[in-house]
C-alpha cells in the first residue's frame, strides 16, 4: 500500500510491530479481520492514499463508487472538528 509513497521502511518495520502487539493484546486466536483493521487504523494515520489503497483490497472494492465512499469518510474523519 506504501510502494511509490514518502514512507520510510523503518515506518513500516514499526507499524508492523504495532499491529503485532495490539493483535497479541486481543488473545490467543487472532483473526485476519482483526489484523485489517489494526492496519487500516494506524495507516489513516500514517499517510491517506496508503489507507485508500489498502482499503480497497482488504474491503473488496469493485465499483468507482467505493472509492468515493471511503475518501468521503476518511476526509470527515481527518477533518479538524469545528466547536
Amino acid at each position: 500500500a506504501t510502494k511509490g509513497r514518502p514512507v520510510d521502511d523503518a515506518v513500516i518495520d514499526a507499524l508492523a510491530l504495532e499491529v503485532e502487539d495490539a493483535v497479541r493484546l486481543e488473545g490467543a486466536e487472532v483473526t485476519s479481520e482483526q489484523v485489517g483493521i489494526a492496519v487500516l487504523e494506524r495507516l489513516r494515520e500514517l499517510d491517506q492514499v496508503a489507507y485508500v489503497r489498502f482499503a480497497s483490497v482488504y474491503k473488496g472494492f469493485d465499483d468507482p463508487a467505493d472509492f468515493q465512499r471511503e475518501v468521503r469518510l476518511l476526509t470527515k474523519a481527518t477533518a479538524p472538528k469545528q466547536h
